[in-house]
């Protein structure tokens, strides 16, 4: 069996629920319309409101790409004379932790700046804000959930939550069932094109169906497809046959972890080739990739069908993921999803940029980019500057960074790379070799995540859900964005009225030969910085218009703005059953994370897991290998 890491319980949550991660601007839904009279101190846009191009936007990649790509970058930086304690390479979750917790343990006198290369602070956790009919309407940029934060973060994740002012009791209070945070137990939305190419939504519990739960069988006999094929899916999901028979326990776990789960569809199931992708949006949007590049194992612990047929304790897979009415696993999601983590961390950083101090006003709090980079204040967080250097100079660390096209020279006693691992080669050339190789091998998974303000929210009750799975559309998911309540803060839930559809994609396209994920994620990350944003805007239109065609939904009359989160640098590299087999220890994450005299290694990218808390957890190991060089 390869030596990878095992699928756990929260593995499988968020393959269901996270996930379960050139500019085109076309009026009147580019930047003129919601991004119109909000502006900062300084004069700057307002971020979280402009539409568009996001997430990895025009501008965020423009000196770090002729860096990797060509080794091309300014000879002479202007030295601004600035010294800090700590200089932090990149602004989301896990270098503002490790700016929080720096400052926790030496004292707030300490001098911090933060150099992000977006115009938002957050990394992954960015912040789609709107105002419709006068109302403020959020979604979700990136990031979008927080996994069991009670029972699965470390003692020093849950201590930094604390500190920054997020009651996670208040925040669970808030939670509404709707179908991004309990796929489990609320009604989704099945979207399929019969033989003559017309669609329908077949609603139900899905996930629980597919596992051979609830009125399964009548749930997949309405799905418009050959009935030879539902029969062979409805066989698959009871449990009641061993597709293994033969084998002995440790050769099924072999023959799990080594065959692509398609490839169990094919040859045991019996699918037919047109139907091997039926199951793979909840693995797409957990791997990037499908099925057919997948293990078995994986693909049915993000709830894949056949799990219950393949020789598993059953009974137990059952109560363990999808027993009672309850989720298995307490998803935590605030309304613009972990942009208000990013938020509390800055603010309490450098309180200066908005009022309050609690969860309760933190989903509302005006938040003032102007304050961010200040003269005076001992934290700095200094937005559209990218780090392109970062070198030991006996007890310093000289870091280089380029904004408005002009390189300057700050230093730092210390210094933490939160940023994307496959770039800090070429900040710090220095690096053994090995370490490097280690930093390179984790490819980024690409996602878009796509905002869409209707005019009529009222689309999906009609629909019978406010969340619909479609497997051979451009967007994996069409749903109504997180409905979380907050004391300053109540998502529309009433009939009519604007309301934010939430779309995900896995852009990736499938393997082909001896293609790995890695290669097919480069690929779906060179074609997604090449594809404009009119293109992606006719693709919502026109998959918006299919799925609710029945009742009639116009996307040039009811779409108010859209918001385009294209992330080509997505989520950290997760390790692979089928194509990554190292020894414990001894993992290139682990390699490539190794400190470097004044220099420590943050970012999810060092732990190979996209997790918040995992975000976290790898910032108080880089800061705890600095503290200790002053001891």
């Amino acid at each position: 069996m390869p030596k990878n890491k095992s699928i756990t319980r929260r593995d499988f949550l968020n393959g269901v629920a996270y996930t379960a991660l050139t500019v085109g601007v076309s009026a009147p839904l580019g930047r003129t319309v919601f991004a119109a009279g909000m502006q900062t101190s300084d004069g700057a846009p307002y971020p979280p409101r402009l539409t568009g191009m996001r997430g990895n936007h025009p501008g965020s990649y423009d000196h770090a790409h002729p860096l990797a790509w060509y080794g091309e970058a300014p000879k002479i930086a202007k030295n601004t004379n600035e010294e800090y304690d700590l200089v932090v390479v990149g602004g989301g979750i896990s270098g503002l932790a490790a700016a929080l917790m720096f400052r926790r343990e030496r004292g707030p006198d300490q001098r911090i700046l933060i150099l992000d290369n977006h115009d938002d602070f957050g990394g992954h956790a960015k912040r789609n804000e709107f105002i419709s009919d006068g109302k403020m309407l959020l979604s979700v940029g990136g990031a979008v959930n927080m996994e069991d934060p009670q029972n699965v973060y470390s003692d020093d994740a849950l201590q930094l939550l604390n500190e920054i002012g997020l009651d996670l009791d208040k925040l669970a209070a808030g939670q509404q069932d709707d179908g991004i945070t309990d796929l489990f137990g609320s009604n989704s939305g099945m979207y399929l094109k019969d033989k003559d190419g017309t669609g329908s939504i077949t609603v139900g519990k899905w996930v629980k169906a597919y596992n051979g739960l609830g009125n399964y069988k009548e749930l997949i006999e309405q799905l418009p497809i050959p009935q030879s094929e539902k029969d062979k899916i409805i066989k698959l999901a009871s449990g009641d046959w061993d597709y293994l028979v033969g084998l002995s326990l440790p050769e099924r776990l072999e023959y799990l972890s080594t065959t692509p789960y398609h490839q169990f569809l094919r040859e045991k199931v019996g699918l037919s080739e047109k139907y091997l992708t039926l199951f793979d949006t909840w693995v797409r949007l957990s791997f990037g990739v499908g099925g057919e590049a997948t293990s078995a194992h994986e693909a049915m612990m993000v709830a894949a069908p056949g799990m219950g047929s393949v020789g598993w304790p059953w009974g137990l897979a059952q109560d363990l993921f999808m027993g009672g009415d309850e989720p298995p696993i307490k998803t935590l999601i605030f309304p613009d999803g972990n942009a208000s983590v990013a938020r509390m961390m800055v603010r309490t950083l450098i309180p200066e940029v908005a009022p309050g101090t609690s969860i309760d006003d933190i989903t509302t709090a005006r938040f003032d980019y102007g304050k961010l980079d200040t003269d005076g204040s001992p934290v700095r967080l200094r937005l559209n500057s990218t780090a392109i250097r970062a070198k030991q100079n006996g007890e310093q660390v000289t870091v280089t960074y380029v904004k408005d096209n002009k390189p300057y020279n700050v230093k730092a006693k210390h210094c933490v790379l939160a940023c994307y691992n496959s770039i800090i080669p070429h900040i710090c050339p220095e690096l053994p070799q090995k370490q490097k190789e280690g930093l390179k091998y984790g490819v980024k998974v690409p996602f878009v995540w796509a905002s869409v303000v209707v005019k009529d929210g009222d689309i999906f009750k009609k629909a019978g859900t406010d969340f619909i799975n479609c497997p051979d559309s451009y967007f994996g998911t069409v749903s109504i964005a997180p409905m979380t309540k907050m004391a300053d803060y109540q998502a529309p839930s009433g009939p009519g009225g604007p309301r934010v559809i939430f779309m995900m994609r896995a852009p990736a396209k499938p393997l082909q030969g001896n293609q790995t994920p890695r290669d097919v994620y480069r690929q779906a990350r060179r074609e997604l910085l090449a594809t404009s944003f009119d293109d992606i805007e006719a693709e919502i239109k026109a998959q918006l218009n299919e799925v609710f065609a029945n009742q009639a939904f116009d996307a040039e009359q009811e779409i108010e703005a859209i918001t385009v989160n294209r992330w080509a640098h997505g989520y950290a590299y997760s390790y692979m059953e089928l194509f990554d087999s190292f020894d414990k220890g001894n993992y290139p994450y682990q390699v490539g994370r190794k400190q470097f005299g004044r220099i420590s290694i943050a970012n999810t990218d060092a732990a190979g897991q996209a997790y918040l808390n995992v975000a976290i957890d790898q910032a108080w190991r880089a800061v705890q290998e600095q503290l200790y060089i002053s001891r």
